[in-house]
Formats: C-alpha cells, structure tokens, sequence
C-alpha cells in the first residue's frame, strides 16, 4: 500500500495550522519532515513502512536541529534591569511611609513601592531610611539601615 505524496502535504499543512495555535516550534519540524516525505515519495516510489520511516527520522533530525539552532539564537541574559523595575532600587536607601505586620510601603526617590520587612528586622516608622536588600515581583524586601 502507497499513499499519495498529497496526503503527506496535506499533513505538513495540518501540522503548520497547528504548530499556530501553539506557543512553541515543536511541530513545525514534524510539518517539514512531511514535505520531505512527499518530495521523496515524489521521486521514489517508496512503501507505506518506508514513507513512515523517512517520516519519523526526518522528524527527529529536523526536531533536534531546530532545538539546537534556537538555543544558540536565544539571546542570553545581559544582567539588564530594563524590564524589572524592582530590581533597579536594590542596594538603594529607600524612606518608609508606612508598615504594618511587616508590610509596608516606601519611597525611593519619591516613588512608592510596596515593601516587606527582611525576617528579624524591627518594624520601623513613618520617616525612617531603609535598605532595599531583594525584590520579589513589584515588592521590595527592606531592612533598616
């Protein structure tokens, strides 16, 4: 039994529309593996066993090269504090607004920011100076300087 080169085009089509709706490029290589089974079915007449084969060879050559060729693009992390706010206040002397239970808020340079006391650290009062030793998300971690 042999199966048309179209249906092989038709799965590299199906695989495409797929790989769309995804956020990740997994079965795009899939989708060239099934052209390329089509284009060598187109040049030689291969079984159904053989078209599978060259299929799924194809497949995870074509998936490891693409892995491999998207790591080394992925741009590494520079150290840049762009896109993360909170980590550009750290190490800054931050003046406190207010704190309750170890939740607060504080200034730095006149911007607020919600904080939280480091463990151990004495609750300080409206007015004090305070280090920004960490952030979590959009929270700084404080503890009096």
């Amino acid at each position: 039994m042999t199966v048309s080169p179209w249906c092989w085009v038709a799965l590299a089509i199906l695989l495409g529309a797929v790989e769309m709706l995804t956020p990740t490029t997994v079965l795009v290589w899939s989708a060239l593996a099934a052209l390329l089974t089509a284009a060598a079915l187109w040049l030689v007449p291969l079984g159904l066993a053989a078209q599978v084969a060259v299929f799924a060879v194809a497949s995870i050559v074509f998936t490891l090269a693409g892995r491999s060729l998207f790591q080394r693009r992925r741009p590494q992390d520079d150290g840049s504090t762009l896109n993360r706010r909170a980590d550009q206040v750290l190490g800054r002397e931050a003046v406190v607004v207010a704190f309750d239970h170890g939740d607060g808020q504080v200034t730095v340079d006149g911007v607020p920011w919600p904080a939280r006391l480091e463990p151990g650290s004495a609750v300080p009062q409206a007015g004090d100076r305070v280090l920004v030793t960490g952030a979590d998300g959009i929270v700084v971690r404080v503890r009096p300087v």
